[in-house]
């Protein structure tokens, strides 16, 4: 069993490198890939294929005593030079203090404690508005659930908070719980509505908000509900302000993305501790062992904002209900990075449509005990990845029209991501080799009016180098 395991490891091992390298004719190809864990995620396929097993040492029963911890400043004594400096540029994630406290939703939406929700205020003032709101059915006690992903249902505000006010425990012999979690709700996009807060300054230069305001939400669960682990659309920064509860957040550093995916590179952990609930969410999620060494952990409180960098996959749970206010940022200074994650995204797309069928048999075959565990298609969905191309080209055209005061460096960021739109996408004309790639992404180009040759023309000229 074990050398009929190691051949076909083998044959794995020589297919991806194949991928890789093209055929073995760039074997410099390799170097991005030590950067990014690929070689490792490949060498840990390769020990369960092989049946050895994998030393990764032992593992503290009280393990969240080991996580890296989150600084904390406070924003009286925190420029936004230093916040740049410190944690913006180097992508660092930082929780700030004393922003929220003049808030409407701190005054006005709490109860006269301050402590909790005053539910009976907010039905006053938004009870026939309508909001997603997420419906988990969980094992008790887990409260991520499995991978599939929880449903999305529109709700009033009003029939939520009558949910909110009669909430009740499930009976003991019930095995799960049933939680519903109002996320992604846009209440500053109601006309006439008083907003409940205003943006910190830290991050008010927000390109993405500025095209169309579509990424900025606010939260509101009850204790156990929970985000599963992901990283924000873009790969952007994202800021979220507790008005009320308490919050657990892991977070996980981009160069070690790879560890949180199953042994295929497809399925995302629903959470980083998802293979300490079964022997069989061990084998195919070797990686988050290893995640956890680089995880960072934090418990966010009441009138605390934190400052999630881009690029780092993070989960959280409500300890507590929870009132928050959550935005979705982008600018200069995380603009290569998302178009560079972008474009990685689109390449593998590319070489998964010329591989799948190689590929096909050899995962099938490994899947073959493992039923139930993994699925959940490939780690990007094509569709979206093709939304994200139009949404970041779209924001610089945007950028371009109303932003008289842009850096150089981020004029040269810009010409870096049209130059390589222009490449990736090219006029419509693909050479045939790459012809169901092709023409996937002419149909971006001509659904949304693609001219990125004017705008690279117009920004090489400001430059002085067209």
């Amino acid at each position: 069993m074990a050398s009929s395991a190691g051949g076909s490891s083998k044959s794995l091992s020589l297919l991806v490198y194949n991928i890789w390298t093209r055929d073995g004719s760039d074997d410099s190809a390799l170097a991005p890939k030590f950067l990014d864990g690929g070689i490792d995620a490949l060498g840990l396929l390769m020990y369960l294929r092989s049946g050895e097993e994998l030393d990764l040492g032992e593992e503290e029963e009280d393990y969240e005593e080991d996580y890296a911890a989150i600084e904390r400043e406070q924003a009286s004594e925190l420029s936004y030079e230093r916040f740049v400096e410190k944690y913006m540029a180097p992508n660092q994630p930082v929780i700030i203090t004393g922003l929220t406290e003049s808030w409407r939703a701190t005054t006005e939406l709490l109860d006269g404690e301050g402590a909790s929700l005053d539910v009976d205020r907010l039905e006053e003032e938004y009870g026939e508005c309508t909001a997603p709101v997420h419906v988990s059915d969980v094992p008790k006690g887990h409260p991520f659930g499995g991978l599939s992903r929880p449903a999305t249902e529109e709700m009033t505000v009003a029939a939520y908070c009558e949910y909110w006010r009669d909430r009740r425990p499930s009976s003991p012999e019930s095995p799960n719980e049933t939680y519903l979690y109002l996320k992604d709700w846009k209440p500053h996009a109601i006309p006439k509505k008083v907003p409940m807060y205003s943006c910190p300054a830290y991050f008010k230069e927000d390109w993405l908000n500025d095209l169309n305001g579509s990424y900025k939400f606010v939260y509101l669960g009850p204790a156990n509900t929970c985000t599963r682990l992901h990283a924000d659309v873009l790969r952007s920064y994202s800021w979220s302000s507790n008005v009320t509860g308490r919050k657990r957040w892991y977070l996980i550093p981009p160069e070690h993305t790879y560890m949180l995916f199953d042994v295929f590179g497809k399925a995302l952990a629903p959470h980083i501790h998802f293979d300490l609930e079964s022997e069989l969410n061990a084998v195919m999620f070797p990686g988050l062992r290893l995640a956890r060494r680089h995880a960072v952990f934090v418990d966010q409180v009441k009138c605390e904002t934190i400052f999630v960098p881009s690029g780092w996959h993070h989960s959280v749970e409500n300890l507590e209900d929870t009132l928050s206010i959550n935005h979705n940022w982008l600018n200069g200074f995380n603009l290569e990075g998302s178009w560079r994650k972008l474009k990685d995204e689109i390449l593998n797309e590319r070489d998964h449509m010329k591989t799948a069928r190689n590929v096909e048999g050899i995962e099938q075959e490994f899947r073959a005990g493992t039923e139930g565990v993994g699925g959940g298609g490939r780690m990007e969905d094509e569709s979206q990845i093709k939304k994200d191309l139009v949404l970041l080209y779209e924001l610089l055209a945007h950028q371009l029209e109303i932003n008289s005061k842009l850096r150089d460096r981020e004029l040269q960021s810009i010409v870096e991501i049209l130059e390589g739109m222009i490449e990736l996408v090219g006029n419509g004309k693909e050479s045939e080799s790459e012809s169901d790639y092709g023409d996937e992404y002419a149909g971006v180009r001509r659904s949304t009016d693609w001219r990125p040759e004017d705008l690279l023309m117009v920004v090489t000229q400001e430059l002085g180098i067209g």
